[in-house]
């Protein structure tokens, strides 16, 4: 990965960015933010939710990624995310609007299960992260 490597990344919903020229990347897992860059290592490492940066020699670029996979194997970069979306897709009045129905639920005004309870915090977090990588444009 001398130069620079390719940026793949995709969700069950289809590609999001494919064979992108990139020379680093910070990806969220786990474990903590790591930083890609020419000539790292192969692995094989479980996404968090977060922001993935990526420089390019276009300048940066900010895409959200929930929970997955990321393959380094040789001049590759390929994520597996269960969602993802580029800044500039972002509708920020739709992220606003799920913040506010998640945080609504939430509230304690209506009991729930512990399944629920789960799914509306993290539709908390995908809104919030949404309205942040919105900001990054």
């Amino acid at each position: 990965m001398a130069a620079g490597f390719k940026l793949n990344l995709f969700t069950p919903k289809g590609v999001v960015i494919k064979d992108l020229e990139c020379n680093d990347i910070v990806i969220p897992t786990v474990r903590g933010d790591i930083n890609i860059l020419p000539d790292h290592t192969h692995i094989l490492t479980e996404l968090s939710t977060g922001v993935m940066i990526v420089k390019t020699p276009m300048g940066p670029r900010h895409f959200s990624v929930t929970a997955g996979l990321c393959r380094v194997l040789k001049d590759t970069v390929t994520i597996l995310s269960f969602t993802s979306e580029k800044a500039e897709d972002v509708d920020v009045e739709r992220a606003k609007s799920a913040k506010a129905k998640a945080n609504d639920r939430l509230s304690g005004k209506e009991s729930l299960s512990d399944v629920d309870i789960l799914k509306f915090r993290r539709k908390l977090e995908r809104a919030e992260l949404r309205i942040r990588l919105a900001n990054l444009k």
